[in-house]
């Protein structure tokens, strides 16, 4: 029970923090996007109280985090929608398109008719490209793979293409170690075994497509989405 009651202390903190990001009509000067350090991760954690709750009014909340993280986007050249960083535009999981992507698939269980249903299928767009310089999780090729593996959106053939395209970047990225593998970490300089930038978010992701229960290879929160459009079974709805 104490333990229920942080966590609600702690979704209420997050749901005020987006109430009043979308009150004052723009993010703070340096503010970042995505699923770590963006409103892409409060927009997770409010889906997630939603289906404890049945609290419509947190899924709608769970929108508007999303609309800000959108906003901090920009088309690329592919039609694909793509996170803004500084000067550069981000697809990955951590930081970028993807991440945010992952989150949307998981608002439209609840809502599939939403007008963000639009922003589908670019955010996916910029997760299919060719060549991707880091294999990371958060920041590479591993990320993309994984969204890829777990999205229900678009034609499954070719996000099957495409994850076994990715698949084979991974293979050149590669390197021996010991007796096996291990792939590099952030900027390539060095080989990393962690889940963020190495090895471990790489076996992550190729086990979420590739694996004997691709369930059983997710982040914490993402579990493949449910085929279902309101709160868990079994969980106490609310609505205020």
């Amino acid at each position: 029970a104490p333990l229920r009651a942080a966590a609600a202390r702690c979704a209420e903190a997050v749901a005020h923090s987006v109430r009043e990001t979308a009150a004052r009509g723009k993010r703070p000067a340096g503010s970042r996007a995505g699923l770590l350090h963006g409103a892409s991760g409060a927009a997770l954690l409010l889906v997630r109280r939603y289906e404890e709750t049945g609290d419509t009014t947190t899924l709608d909340l769970a929108a508007t985090a999303l609309r800000l993280d959108l906003a901090h986007c920009r088309p690329g050249e592919d039609d694909s929608l793509l996170v803004v960083e500084g000067r550069r535009t981000m697809p990955y999981l951590g930081g970028g398109s993807a991440g945010l992507a992952m989150v949307l698939d998981d608002y439209l269980v609840h809502r599939p008719g939403d007008p963000l249903a639009a922003h589908r299928a670019p955010l996916r767009r910029a997760a299919t490209s060719r060549f991707y310089i880091q294999p990371g999780l958060f920041r590479g090729v591993a990320g993309l793979l994984l969204h890829l593996a777990r999205t229900p959106a678009g034609d499954p053939l070719e996000r099957r293409r495409v994850v076994d395209r990715h698949r084979a970047l991974l293979t050149l990225q590669a390197l021996p170690h010991a007796d096996g593998l291990a792939f590099p970490g952030e900027q390539l300089l060095r080989l990393s075994m962690d889940l963020a930038t190495g090895t471990a978010g790489c076996l992550l992701a190729l086990g979420s497509a590739y694996g004997p229960e691709p369930a059983r290879f997710t982040l914490p929160y993402l579990p493949p989405p449910r085929p279902t459009d309101g709160p868990r079974p079994g969980a106490g709805a609310t609505t205020r």
